[in-house]
């Protein structure tokens, strides 16, 4: 079973069953948004992995690199589902902050898979304006396998382009995560802050057994 530890931060609507064929000039800016943006988070972990940097300095870059790559107060507001209407500002406050270092914190573990390895674009779908699935393939590794990572990109009011989900293995995670909150909130009687605290647990036991560059060593 797929554990909260286990979900990358992002948001995503279920896929619709008839997507549009990307339109070349946006669909082009989304897959070098992932390309730039995705690569650079990846090389963070590998210079700390090759001694370049310490953990400090590593760790301070790679969340800069997140919040250029994925919007997470979107994502935050989307794992929250229905909830996020009920709930009052201070548990959704709270819940908001602790889900950010959450979701730093699981980009560190999933990511730290790729350290050292090339990330390449090979596609896009627009699904409608401004919203793309960005087909990648992640190679290079010690066993030589290649992953397919596939990456939800929206852009914002402001007309910047961010990720909101991840597929991994077949698996949109962001949706999975969506669908945990909401349980845990569900099974509490709209209770946010449960899952706050669900959250928290979670975060105790990562910096309990240091981070997941340490563990990557």
């Amino acid at each position: 079973m797929m554990t909260l530890a286990r979900i990358l931060p992002a948001a995503c609507l279920a896929l619709i069953a008839f997507a549009t064929p990307a339109s070349a000039a946006d669909a082009a800016e989304a897959e070098a948004f992932v390309e730039e943006n995705a690569q650079a988070v990846i090389d963070v972990l590998e210079e700390f992995h090759q001694g370049d940097r310490s953990l400090a300095a590593v760790k301070q870059d790679f969340r800069g690199r997140v919040d250029e790559l994925a919007d997470v107060d979107r994502i935050s507001n989307f794992v929250l589902g229905r909830w996020r209407r009920m709930a009052d500002e201070a548990d959704l406050r709270e819940f908001r902050e602790t889900f950010r270092e959450f979701a730093i914190g699981v980009y560190e573990t999933e990511l730290t898979n790729y350290a050292g390895q090339t990330l390449e674009v090979t596609g896009s779908v627009t699904r409608g304006p401004g919203d793309y699935i960005v087909r990648s393939e992640v190679s290079g590794g010690p066993a030589g396998e290649t992953y397919d990572v596939n990456w939800r990109v929206l852009e914002n009011t402001d007309g910047e382009l961010r990720v909101v989900d991840v597929q991994v293995q077949d698996i949109w995670l962001a949706q999975t995560q969506r669908e945990q909150i909401t349980s845990i909130i569900g099974n509490n009687r709209g209770d946010v802050s449960a899952a706050t605290e669900q959250l928290r647990r979670r975060i105790a036991e990562r910096d309990g057994s240091e981070s997941a560059y340490a563990s990557a060593e």
